[in-house]
């Protein structure tokens, strides 16, 4: 299976597929709680997110353009992915992410709070279009990926099923999983350096 790594400029693709794929994810179901202000949210959420791994290390699409992949590198004076003043990043907040800052403060501080202080690299998102789920395009991404790391790896998985994902590829749980308010449970996992 290919998969490409964008280069500046490329990233327009990846912010679509990831728009799409993880409109159901259940952490940004609850963030974004109203299908129609969901719609309008994703695209700036996943912008956001493409961008900062285009700046620190590297987004990944499979050959087909039907998954992608976002990855941070965080710690060792690496900018975070998010602080607490800002949750999405960039200034301002986009008029899409209004109604829901109160939430998305909290989910930034929450995760921020969890993440290894050490260097790591930092799975952002990793989505795969409705269409093409159940081929292994996400675990071929992820192990891409982590086959030319060096240091240790860490996300948070919102279901249980990616969890599976992340435990077949040598993920373990990074203490113990978070309960969102009136929301779906995070699962905070870390790889050991390889």
């Amino acid at each position: 299976m290919e998969i490409k790594r964008l280069n500046k400029g490329e990233e327009g693709r990846a912010i679509a597929v990831l728009a799409e794929a993880m409109y159901d994810d259940p952490v940004l179901s609850w963030l974004f709680p109203d299908p129609e202000g969901r719609t309008r949210a994703m695209p700036y959420a996943m912008g956001h997110f493409t961008s900062r791994a285009m700046a620190t290390d590297r987004v990944l699409m499979d050959g087909a353009d039907q998954a992608a992949s976002l990855w941070f590198l965080q710690g060792g004076g690496a900018p975070p992915a998010t602080s607490d003043e800002d949750p999405v990043g960039g200034g301002a907040a986009p008029e899409a992410f209004v109604p829901y800052m109160e939430r998305l403060d909290l989910l930034g501080r929450i995760v921020t709070e969890r993440r290894p202080a050490e260097p790591h690299l930092y799975l952002s998102v990793i989505g795969t279009l409705p269409e093409a789920r159940g081929r292994g395009l996400g675990g071929a991404l992820l192990g891409h990926r982590l086959s030319d790391n060096e240091l240790p790896a860490y996300l948070e998985a919102s279901s249980p099923r990616s969890r599976e994902l992340y435990l077949r590829h040598g993920f373990e749980p990074h203490g113990d999983p978070i309960r969102l308010p009136d929301g779906p449970t995070v699962y905070p996992m870390r790889r050991p350096a390889p």
